[in-house]
C-alpha cells in the first residue's frame, strides 16, 4: 500500500478543491434577507482586536462556520485535507495575525485549526470572478477619482446575509484600514486604510499549489497596514512571497491607479493612463488594456467608460457596476472616492442593484490613536 507524506497529502487537497466549491446548503437562513450592514470598530493589540471581534460577532461566527464553511469545503475527506492544508499556511502568517486568529478562536470557544482555515480557505478553491474600474478625477463630472467594485461569490443562501465592515485600529504602528468582510475573516478582500490607499482583488484561474506563503488576503491586509500610496504596495507585494495568482486593484487619494496581476513567480503592473479608466477583471493581460473577447464584464466596462468620460459620478458608477455584476451571485458592492476617505456600499445578493449606503471613514481614520 502506498503510504502518504504530509504534502503528498496536501497535494491531492489541491487537486480535489480544484473542482470548486459545493453549491449547497445546510440548515435553516437566516430569517432577515438584507439587514443592516454592521460595522465594527476594533482597537489596540493584535490580542485585543481578536478578542473584540469574537465578542461582537460570536453568534455569526459560529453559524458561518457551521452552515457555510464547513458545506462550501464539502465531504469529510475534503475537509480533513483542508485541515492539513491550514497547519501548513498557520507557519506564513505574521505573528500580528496568529495572535488575532488565536486570540478570536479562544474568546469564541472555536477549535483553533478551524478558525486557521478560515483565513486560507479561498486559496484552495480557486474561480474566476470580481470586476473593478478606477477613474480619475476628469472622467466625473465633480472631479472626484473613484474606484468601483463588485465581488462575486457563492453565497449557499447564507453569505450574502452577513457582509460586515471592519474598521481596524492597531495600537502598534501599523495604519488604520477598513475591510468590507464577513465574521470570523480577518484578512481583505476590498478595504481602504488611513492614507486613502484602495484595494480589491479578482480571482484568477490558478493551478494547485501547497502552502508556501501566507494566505493572499492576509497579504492584502499587510498592504494596507504598512504602505501608504501605489507604489509602496507594489514594492511589498514585490518582495514579499506570495502564495496565489490573483489580480489586485490599487488607488491612492493622489489618483494613482494600477491593477497588479500576480503570481508566485511574478508581478506584473499595468497602469493607470490619463483620460482613460483602468479595468480588471479575471484574466491577467499584461499591458493589453483594450482587446475584446475576453470577459464581457470587463468589455462592458471598458466600453461604457469610454462612452460615458466625463459623465461618470458615484451613481452613474454604480449603474455601471450593476451592468457588470453577475445577478445574485454578486454580493458585495462599492464605491471608494479614496480622495476624501468615502465608501458608497451594497451588500446582499444582486448587491449591484441594491441600496448604497455612504459611510465617512474619515471619522474612524481621524480619531487619535489611544482614545
Amino acid at each position: 500500500m502506498k503510504r502518504h507524506t504530509p504534502f503528498s497529502c496536501l497535494a491531492l487537497l489541491l487537486t480535489v478543491a480544484i473542482a470548486g466549491p459545493q453549491l449547497r446548503a445546510d440548515g435553516p437562513p437566516p430569517a432577515a434577507e438584507k439587514p443592516a450592514i454592521p460595522i465594527v470598530v476594533l482597537h489596540g493589540t493584535s490580542a485585543d482586536m481578536g478578542t473584540q471581534h469574537a465578542r461582537q460577532l460570536a453568534t455569526s461566527i459560529d453559524y458561518l462556520h457551521e452552515h457555510y464553511l464547513k458545506v462550501f469545503l464539502g465531504t469529510t475527506t475534503h475537509r480533513l485535507l483542508a485541515m492539513g492544508a491550514a497547519r501548513a499556511f498557520e507557519q506564513k502568517f505574521l505573528p500580528e495575525h496568529l495572535a488575532e486568529v488565536n486570540a478570536m478562536a479562544t474568546q469564541c470557544g472555536m477549535d483553533r485549526d478551524e478558525a486557521i482555515l478560515a483565513q486560507c480557505f479561498l486559496d484552495l478553491t480557486p474561480m474566476s470572478a470580481c470586476s473593478t474600474i478606477t477613474l480619475p478625477a476628469d472622467a466625473a463630472p465633480d472631479h472626484i477619482a473613484r474606484f468601483g467594485r463588485n465581488l462575486d461569490f457563492p453565497s449557499l443562501n447564507i453569505a450574502d446575509k452577513y457582509t460586515a465592515l471592519f474598521i481596524y485600529e492597531p495600537t502598534d504602528g501599523r495604519y488604520k484600514f477598513a475591510s468590507v468582510g464577513w465574521p470570523g475573516m480577518i484578512g481583505v478582500l476590498s478595504g481602504i486604510n488611513e492614507h486613502g490607499l484602495c484595494l480589491a482583488n479578482m480571482e484568477v484561474k490558478r493551478a494547485a499549489r501547497l502552502p508556501m506563503a501566507m494566505p493572499y488576503t492576509l497579504l492584502y491586509r499587510t498592504v494596507l497596514e504598512k504602505c501608504k500610496t501605489v507604489d509602496e504596495a507594489i514594492d511589498l507585494l514585490q518582495k514579499t512571497p506570495r502564495q496565489t495568482p490573483n489580480n489586485l486593484m490599487l488607488m491612492d487619494a493622489d489618483g494613482h491607479r494600477a491593477v497588479v496581476e500576480l503570481t508566485p513567480e511574478a508581478v506584473v503592473v499595468r497602469r493607470g493612463s490619463e483620460g482613460a479608466s483602468l479595468i480588471s477583471t479575471n484574466h491577467q493581460r499584461g499591458e493589453d488594456a483594450d482587446t475584446a473577447g475576453r470577459c464581457k464584464r470587463y468589455d462592458f466596462l471598458h466600453d461604457t467608460s469610454k462612452s460615458e468620460y466625463g459623465k461618470i459620478d458615484e451613481a452613474e458608477l454604480q449603474k455601471m457596476l450593476a451592468g457588470a455584476s453577475q445577478g445574485n451571485f454578486t454580493l458585495q458592492t462599492m464605491v471608494f472616492e479614496p480622495g476624501s476617505r468615502v465608501m458608497y456600499l451594497s451588500a446582499g445578493k444582486n448587491s449591484a442593484r441594491g441600496t448604497f449606503t455612504r459611510v465617512e471613514l474619515k471619522k474612524y481614520f481621524d480619531e487619535p490613536r489611544g482614545s
